[in-house]
């Protein structure tokens, strides 16, 4: 308050106030908070919460990453630093549009792979559904054929038939 004070007082930690302006605690003022975080008026900064992003400074809230895309907790420093969400078993990641489904007959155990692998050649699996190789099925056998569980569909021997599908057995023809 002027006069022959000799001695100024500090503001609180994290408020602040420009030199000569301060005449009273009223004046000290929030500093800016660092990109990550928001300014709450009662505490000062906060981290933005996991899957938010602020460029700092005085915003009292943080932006929700875009869907399918998250960042760690203070660590969402522009939408730029919101990266894809891993992706779940079936499906890859398209840098692009994020977490896609793998075509028919081929998996992926998902995370940031950008790639689907083929089922081995013989088998199949429905479009998202292939989290691993296992997952892969022996396709249907032609009429004529039945399956052997370990090679796949096998041609009927003379004098034995089978209408297709997964069948492990084969008729006599009498």
């Amino acid at each position: 308050t002027g006069g022959t004070t000799t001695s100024c007082t500090s503001c609180y930690s994290g408020k602040g106030v420009e030199a000569g302006q301060g005449t009273s605690e009223e004046d000290c003022d929030w500093k800016p908070c660092l990109a990550g975080q928001y300014l709450d008026q009662q505490s000062g900064c906060q981290d933005c919460p996991a899957d938010q992003w602020s460029t700092g400074g005085t915003t009292s809230s943080c932006t929700l990453c875009p869907v399918g895309k998250g960042v760690e907790t203070g660590q969402g420093t522009s939408e730029e630093a919101c990266i894809w969400n891993p992706c779940q078993a079936g499906q890859y990641l398209d840098a692009d549009t994020g977490c896609q489904d793998c075509p028919a007959d081929q998996w992926s155990t998902g995370g940031d792979s950008s790639l689907c692998t083929l089922c081995p050649e013989g088998k199949g699996v429905e479009p998202g559904q292939g989290g691993s190789q296992e997952d892969c099925d022996w396709n249907p056998c032609q009429a004529g054929q039945y399956l052997d569980a370990d090679t796949g569909c096998q041609d009927c021997p003379a004098d034995q038939c089978e209408h297709g599908r997964k069948h492990t057995h084969v008729y006599e023809v009498s």
